[in-house]
């Protein structure tokens, strides 16, 4: 199965410093590495020319945001047979890719596999788990499996699951064509779990991969171009957006009211005592 690796990047020259080694460096044997920046002012297309000069580069002349890039780089390299969107702040460990793909091989109903993305930064010198797979609930409401756990064994295994992080995701190129890929009305967030949901919605199976594992630096790029506030909205935006093309705009305005309203009384009752994501997981039962 022959592999690209899509790497999107908006000015993360130290970014690329600090991750792309890695990637160059896996033992999978039939890969390309395909570097898509965003309009870039900060010499990141310079840096991995001179350094990596087998590393394909396409330059677009404005930020499009996650999906629509992507989407640009998969309709000018069509030759291909899985495609792997990786985020510029993954660190990824020799093998990550050999155990994707060994998943996604298995069964032609697997649409996309996605890794054990643990924090790059340990606590307490432990790594403590990022995302295992996504967890969709019946508000459209997405978490990451385990997030916050200790890593540990248990999650080691290969499982399907309601979605995967648009962060480290392979996906097989005729599922991808199928749903047409990721949505383009969506510049930034939920991107991901909207392309699961289509991708399941099409007879598609989504798997964790707990042998694949990498390394999220986490917010390393987003934290530069969006506030807290700016991430929370464009992240409703698009889940109203995904509610609304799956099921209607009514359904889509009583789940965004849903969510407003328990934000509202978290932030006036329960701010101090709990984190917005466990407050909302509670309600969502």
């Amino acid at each position: 199965m022959n592999v690209l690796i899509i790497i999107l990047n908006y000015n993360g020259i130290e970014i690329l410093k600090k991750n792309l080694s890695s990637v160059v460096k896996n033992d999978y044997p039939t890969f390309d590495i395909l570097l898509v920046d965003n309009n870039s002012t900060d010499n990141s297309i310079k840096y991995v020319k001179e350094t990596y000069p087998n590393v394909m580069i396409l330059k677009n002349d404005a930020n499009l945001g996650f999906g629509k890039a992507n989407n640009i780089a998969v309709s000018k390299y069509p030759n291909y047979d899985a495609y792997l969107f990786l985020n510029n702040d993954m660190y990824v460990e020799k093998k990550f890719l050999t155990h994707l793909v060994k998943v996604l091989e298995k069964d032609n109903e697997i649409g996309a596999v996605g890794p054990k993305i643990l924090y790059y930064k340990k606590k307490d010198d432990k790594y403590i788990i990022n995302s295992a797979g996504i967890k969709v609930t019946k508000h459209y409401m997405a978490y990451d499996r385990y997030e916050g756990e200790i890593d540990n064994d248990k999650i080691n295994v290969a499982e399907e699951v309601d979605a995967l992080t648009g962060g480290a995701l392979l996906v097989r190129k005729e599922a991808y064509n199928k749903v047409n890929g990721f949505n383009d009305k969506m510049f930034f967030y939920y991107e991901d779990v909207d392309l699961s949901l289509r991708l399941r919605d099409n007879g598609y199976k989504l798997y964790y991969c707990g042998k694949s594992v990498v390394y999220h630096d986490h917010m390393g790029t987003a934290k530069k171009m969006f506030s807290s506030t700016k991430r929370n909205i464009l992240s409703m935006k698009n889940r109203f957006i995904t509610i609304k093309e799956r099921e209607n705009t009514f359904k889509a305005i009583e789940l965004t009211s849903w969510y407003l309203y328990n934000w509202l009384l978290w932030k006036i009752f329960y701010g101090k005592k709990l984190t917005l994501k466990d407050y909302l997981s509670k309600k969502d039962d």
